[in-house]
């Protein structure tokens, strides 16, 4: 008890600073720490927003989109071959049976039908009330 005393008071006896005692005297009230004070939280909070803001476009930029070296006058040369009939007969007998497989399949939808039970011994009420003792 006597040591808890004795801290108390040599913590209200503390040496202030030069600084802070000068301080002290031009804003006796406190209104100049406050804005200041107010003013580092509100910058520091604007910093931050700006900061998460721009690091989530930087995130979303496509950088071979921006380097991709785009020029209109150059032309894809297109290689037009003389492709016999029996080739395309081919190609698109096997893209018809294909289309018609993948139809085939979305007809096919299963559905499920949920059977609810209205009774379960979980829920029911019956037993959660108390029994009244005999008397």
């Amino acid at each position: 008890m006597m040591l808890s005393t004795l801290l108390l008071v040599e913590a209200g006896n503390r040496a202030r600073g030069a600084a802070a005692e000068e301080f002290g005297k031009m804003d006796p009230t406190g209104i100049a720490m406050t804005i200041i004070a107010m003013s580092v939280v509100f910058i520091a909070l604007i910093l931050l927003y700006l900061t998460f803001k721009y690091v989530a476009k930087l995130y979303n930029v496509d950088l071979k989109k921006r380097f991709k070296k785009s020029r209109p006058d150059e032309e894809v040369p297109q290689v037009l071959e003389d492709i016999p009939g029996e080739t395309l007969v081919a190609i698109s007998l096997a893209l018809h049976l294909y289309n018609e497989q993948m139809q085939g399949l979305e007809a096919a939808v299963m559905t499920f039908k949920n059977a609810s039970k209205t009774y379960s011994p979980w829920s029911s009420k019956i037993y959660g009330l108390r029994r009244t003792p005999n008397q």
